[in-house]
């Protein structure tokens, strides 16, 4: 998927993965398979990961992520570095958080972070979700500490995994959907691979399907934005366009 991804997509800044890279952290094998299915893109554009659950070891820390990775060291004082950090690219800002971890501890400075950059664009990505697919799954202490982050700076997209079904939920702000994309967050779920949960149906979905692999391509120009969501074959499953 990745490789198809690439080559369709060879104009692609740099390329995000929302956690799990692999199944088990602590194991360099899977690593190396990893990077070597992955070689003709990520050794030709930046990644950027988010960690997941199976990204850490038994004693839940990334050691191996950690070591086989070179991040941005400007995450929160208290968070071992490279778990959380931030960029901004072109007129758009990332955030990255590690959401294995108590999410109180990334809390002011994802504010910090929020309320300093004057990008017009603003993004988000953790793993897992704030908005959840899965059946008997919820989220609620991220979206207290971290949804009203969203709404009051006007983040864009946060950009998710965990689930393991596709899910794009509709504009929304303090916990409620709003008409338009520009006037509220919009949440992604995406899997990448080949195993998929089950997918119970939601008021806050806009799309939502099962069993379905998918990469998602951001075009930002100027106020615009274009989100689209494709297969393997490159068939176009879900689109938005966001214009401020």
């Amino acid at each position: 998927l990745l490789r198809a991804a690439y080559e369709r997509h060879p104009e692609a800044a740099f390329l995000i993965v929302a956690g799990d890279l692999v199944g088990n952290g602590c194991d360099r094998s899977q690593w190396d398979a990893f990077f070597h299915a992955a070689k003709g893109a990520f050794d030709r554009r930046p990644l950027v990961p988010a960690v997941g659950n199976h990204d850490e070891c038994d004693d839940e820390a990334p050691r191996m992520y950690l070591e086989l990775f070179a991040l941005p060291k400007n995450g929160p004082g208290g968070v071992t570095p490279e778990r959380a950090y931030a960029f901004e690219y072109g007129n758009a800002l990332f955030v990255v958080l590690d959401s294995n971890l108590d999410p109180a501890t990334q809390t002011r400075w994802l504010e910090d972070r929020l309320a300093e950059s004057q990008a017009a664009w603003k993004f988000v990505v953790c793993h897992h979700p704030a908005y959840v697919s899965k059946p008997h799954r919820d989220s609620a202490e991220m979206r207290a500490e971290w949804c009203p982050l969203f709404d009051a700076y006007h983040v864009d997209m946060v950009l998710q995994g965990h689930d393991h079904a596709y899910m794009r939920t509709r504009p929304m702000r303090n916990g409620t959907a709003v008409d338009e994309p520009a006037a509220g967050t919009t949440y992604i779920v995406s899997v990448a691979g080949t195993k998929f949960y089950e997918q119970a149906e939601r008021d806050y979905f806009a799309v939502g399907f099962e069993a379905v692999s998918t990469y998602q391509v951001v075009t930002i120009d100027g106020g615009r934005l274009d989100y689209k969501a494709y297969d393997l074959d490159g068939n176009t499953v879900d689109a938005v366009t966001i214009q401020k």
